[in-house]
């Protein structure tokens, strides 16, 4: 264990400066090349034996064969470094280039959910670029927040953050609990929530998702309906034109999820949603995560 500790101290040393090379070539690079250089990037990474070949590799086997889609791991990597170079490159340009390259549809559906006054509960999933939603929903005129978690590297992890909140969005650390979320809320904020994965250390229960059972966040549901804070989901997708629109939903009716568990009823209905966006283009959601690793007591892990 020891003989690790030296690489693993050099690795954290070098993840700051990386970064900041990173987003420097992305600054300096032409919008046009960036599909291209995510074409090859994607490419080699998956080509790289690793844990992420080895999940990407399971849920194939397990959800995407069938459910009769066709994934390429190399394209999965290309919409996830597209996505990411995208958000760097715009987080730097002005709110004219930004909204020429992402389209908004359904805006009076997030602001319907504001007119009550209670901020808004805006789920979303890891698909495509979606660390572009907030400012974009931002520049319609509203607070945003989004609820984060912070990297293991404390130096890369305030700096990655600064990117994220230079247009006036407010992180929300998901180590702050409730009330630090109520508090944002209050202020009539659209506060963003990524609930398509199983995450550790926040409660959660099965709903189903592709067909499966799956560990889904149910604290955002449960937020929703003990205080009556309206719910959206939206989600943003990247064009073959290499230009982003983002869906905005309508608010869901939360009188249909009262009585008993009925947090898990619209954790259930939130993630059908996420399900639609994932089965209509499917290469631009995140195989790569162990959605299904964690199991019911009466199923396995996904092998």
């Amino acid at each position: 264990m020891a003989s690790h500790l030296p690489f693993r101290r050099l690795r954290h040393s070098l993840q700051l400066p990386f970064v900041k090379l990173l987003v420097l070539l992305v600054r300096c690079m032409p919008g046009k090349l960036v599909w291209t250089v995510a074409g090859f990037l994607g490419f080699i990474a998956s080509i790289i034996p690793g844990k992420s070949r080895k999940i990407f590799r399971i849920n194939e086997k397990h959800i995407i064969r069938p459910a009769g889609l066709e994934v390429r791991l190399s394209r999965v990597y290309r919409y996830i470094i597209a996505g990411i170079m995208d958000f760097i490159s715009l987080s730097f340009r002005p709110d004219s280039d930004f909204l020429r390259a992402v389209e908004v549809r359904g805006e009076e559906h997030m602001k319907a959910a504001l007119s009550a006054g209670k901020g808004v509960i805006a789920i979303t999933a890891h698909f495509s670029a979606w660390e572009l939603i907030p400012r974009a929903v931002r520049l319609q005129g509203h607070k945003v927040g989004i609820i984060t978690r912070n990297l293991s590297q404390e130096e890369t992890s305030v700096y990655f953050n600064t990117i994220r909140s230079r247009h006036g969005i407010e992180l929300i650390d998901r180590a702050s609990g409730i009330a630090r979320l109520m508090r944002v809320l209050r202020k009539n904020t659209a506060v963003g929530i990524l609930i398509d994965q199983d995450t550790l250390g926040v409660e959660s229960d099965f709903v189903d998702f592709m067909g499966l059972p799956a560990r889904t966040p149910v604290g955002p549901s449960q937020a929703a309906l003990r205080f009556g804070i309206p719910v959206l989901t939206l989600h943003i997708l990247r064009k073959e034109n290499g230009k982003y629109i983002l869906e905005i939903n309508e608010p869901l009716d939360l009188s249909v999820f009262d009585g008993d568990k009925g947090y898990l009823k619209l954790t259930a209905n939130l993630t059908e949603r996420i399900e639609e966006w994932v089965r209509e283009n499917p290469e631009q959601w995140v195989w790569i995560h162990e959605r299904w690793a964690r199991r019911p007591d009466w199923a396995p892990g996904l092998r």
